[in-house]
Formats: structure tokens, sequence, C-alpha cells
């Protein structure tokens, strides 16, 4: 089995090695009483080697390491294969409950047991553990010492995954 060194960072970057931003997703959606209307954008960085990374460079990168020969891939192979994904796992999801999305998220993702600092609402600095994502999508973290638990939520928030840092967004 092929495995490309790819993880998720909360709440919707593609990275590489940890370290290099590939891409990321956005999800908008009107919930009605009997419809629900997800509109999703997705952006990835392909084949443009600079200034940072691509996927078919670590495509290569995989190739020299173990002596394979992947093919590089295109634009239409590429968003094809990510819009099958999620229209399989939405009929998962449909079929089986969120967790099964939440599982596949889980495999991906770095962030759980890291430890961070959080700039408090008063402007403090706060402890924490990442533990998880709550039921609604958000970051779960636990202070220290107090060992409570609060949803850190994308949209108040930036989290410097390289710092390990957590800060309020101010306008």
């Amino acid at each position: 089995m092929i495995k490309l060194d790819l993880g998720l960072k909360w709440p919707n970057d593609i990275y590489a090695y940890g370290a290099s931003k590939l891409g990321g997703s956005i999800f908008n959606t009107q919930v009605d009483s009997t419809v629900a209307i997800v509109n999703v954008g997705v952006g990835f960085n392909l084949s443009n080697s600079k200034p940072t990374l691509c996927l078919n460079d670590i495509i290569a990168q995989y190739n020299a390491k173990h002596s394979t020969t992947l093919p590089l891939l295109s634009y239409e192979k590429t968003f094809a294969l990510i819009f099958n994904k999620l229209e399989e796992l939405y009929v998962r999801v449909q079929a089986e409950g969120i967790e099964v999305l939440q599982d596949e998220y889980y495999r991906y993702w770095l962030h759980q047991d890291a430890e961070i600092s959080m700039i408090g609402t008063e402007g403090e600095s706060l402890q924490g553990t990442i533990v998880g994502i709550d039921e609604y999508g958000f970051l779960l973290v636990k202070k220290q010492p107090s060992g409570d638990t609060v949803s850190v939520h994308p949209d108040g928030n930036s989290f410097d995954m390289m710092q390990g840092l957590i800060v309020p967004k101010f306008n």
C-alpha cells in the first residue's frame, strides 16, 4: 500500500510532512427544515514547486525513495478523485452516521495530544492539550491544570500549528 506523508490541520488544511501546506477546503452549509445545501470549495497545490511544495513533488520524492513509478497527477484526475471521495463519504455518513467521517478524519489529523498555548478572553496565557473534535466539529482542548475542556471555534481564532498557539482573531 502506498502511503504519502499527508495530514489534516484543523479545521480544513492539507499538509505534507506535517509542515508544508498543500491546500484546503471550505464548506458553506444552509439548512432548511427539510433540505441542506452544501457548497464545497477545494484548493490544492498539485504541480507548482515554488515557493513551497506540491503533491507531484511528493510523488516524485516517493518514487525516488522507494524505486517506484507512480504517475504524476493531472488536475482533472486529482479533482475527480477528491470529489468522488467526498461523494463516497457523504453516502457512508448517510448510511452509518457521522462517526464514520470522524474516524476517517482522525486517521489523518495532525493534532492529537498536541500541547498548545492559548490566549484567553482577557488576554491571559493558557496551556492545554488537544483532545479531539466536539459534536459540532470544533477543536476540543483540555485546559491545564484545571482539566476543563473547552471548544475552540475557527471563526474567532487562529491556529498556528508550527508554534502550538491558538490566538483570538481581532478585526
